[in-house]
């Protein structure tokens, strides 16, 4: 199957991520209208993130006091965390593990790694999407890097505690405002 076979269709791949399909990464890795349906996406599931912590804050019978500050802060805190994990998986594996990987191939299967977040609409079932999400990460890491399975995951590991300390350190941030 080649790569100009497919649909570019943002949903269909975003289905095909879901799936950790390798040809979809393979397909967006080289295609630099991805870079663009990328940002979409990220968007989509920060806007699906947002409103599934109001459902949730209805649901737990908490006040909806500053939701749509939290929802903000969301989408920053995911922009900066997925550039900052990005760009230091794109290190580790260019400049220690020598894989042969630009900033926008690894941007494009990266962005399209973040398709399961779509389903943070559902209440309380982060926890269940955020693994989804982490093992579309690895195949879309793997995919861009062109290492092992083993060296992929090390990678990955290693670029997502950046990620998660942004995360915490913003958790803690909103929980002293709000």
């Amino acid at each position: 199957m080649t790569i100009t076979s497919h649909n570019n269709n943002i949903l269909d791949r975003m289905k095909r991520a879901m799936k950790m399909e390798d040809s979809l990464y393979a397909e967006v890795e080289h295609d630099p209208v991805a870079s663009k349906q990328g940002l979409y996406i990220i968007t989509l599931v920060s806007v699906s993130q947002a409103i599934g912590r109001g459902l949730e804050t209805v649901i737990a019978g908490r006040p909806l006091d500053n939701i749509l500050a939290t929802g903000i802060f969301g989408f920053i805190e995911t922009i900066i965390g997925l550039a900052v994990w990005s760009y230091v998986l794109y290190f580790i594996g260019d400049k220690i593990m020598k894989a042969t990987v630009t900033p926008p191939e690894i941007w494009r299967c990266t962005g399209f790694a973040r398709s399961p977040g779509i389903f943070f609409i559902i209440p309380f079932i982060g926890p269940l999407v955020n693994i989804w999400i982490f093992m579309a990460y690895l195949k879309a890491g793997k995919q861009a890097l062109n290492l092992s399975t083993g060296k992929t995951l090390l990678a990955v590991i290693i670029s997502a505690l950046p990620f998660i300390l942004i995360q915490g350190y913003l958790i803690l941030f909103l929980s002293q405002i709000f």
